[in-house]
């Protein structure tokens, strides 16, 4: 089984990077959300929903040969704000893997993993333009495993996006109380026995959108754009 570059592992930590769900939970709104990574006040919120996506990679075999895997996975997760700005997190929940090309039919297994979210910047002063309440720059770190048709499968995935958020529905008549969308660069390896993945896909691109509803109820869900893989995604949760 071939094993994550140094670099690679080095330039995803460097990132700081993420989860294949890449939109952090909003942390409740109280006038102060400016310079997450500042010292703030513990929260101690859980937070926890239901994850997904589906996805195309290339990998090939020991004699070369290319094929795709296509995988799925849905899963839950649980989280904890360790500080005002970053919080960590658990999954687990089914995977599936088939790959036509090789007549590897799809089998799903369970998965687990890890991982974190930080909120490093969250400004309300920027005034650029009036349609824009706010912006972030959220990084995120996920590393999960499942063993669908034997494969091992360990997924490594990071991101670090800045978004765009209008919080002027904010009001009980409004639905939703807040609306945004997001973009920046992600890493994401696939590690599975008798395959490696095609370098050129591990860096890509990824946007979405996220929603905030009343009662600490958030949405949101994008799509990762990579040399010749993709990955599109979802995540619903709520804040306890």
């Amino acid at each position: 089984m071939s094993k994550p570059s140094l670099a690679a592992l080095v330039a995803a930590s460097a990132l700081l990077a993420a989860s294949a769900v890449h939109a952090a939970p909003s942390v409740p709104d109280d006038g102060r959300l400016v310079n997450y990574a500042m010292p703030a006040e513990i929260l101690t919120d859980f937070h926890g929903g239901l994850q997904g996506f589906i996805a195309e990679r290339n990998v090939k075999d020991d004699f070369g040969y290319e094929s795709t895997m296509k995988a799925q996975r849905f899963n839950g997760y649980l989280g904890y704000d360790i500080a005002r700005w970053f919080s960590v997190y658990a999954l687990a929940g089914v995977m599936s893997v088939k790959n036509n090309d090789i007549r590897l039919d799809s089998e799903t297994t369970v998965a687990y993993g890890a991982g974190f979210w930080a909120a490093l910047i969250d400004d309300a002063q920027l005034d650029f333009l009036p349609t824009i309440s706010r912006y972030r720059l959220n990084a995120a770190f996920e590393i999960s495993h499942s063993d669908p048709n034997d494969l091992s499968w360990t997924q490594i995935d990071a991101s670090l996006t800045f978004g765009i958020y209008n919080d002027s529905f904010l009001s009980d008549g409004k639905f939703p109380t807040a609306i945004g969308i997001f973009f920046g660069p992600v890493f994401s390896a696939v590690e599975l026995d008798d395959f490696k993945q095609v370098n050129d896909n591990e860096w890509g691109f990824t946007v979405g959108g996220e929603m905030r509803f009343a009662n600490g109820v958030y949405v949101s869900g994008g799509y990762d754009f990579f040399n010749d893989d993709f990955m599109a995604y979802f995540q619903a949760g709520v804040r306890f």
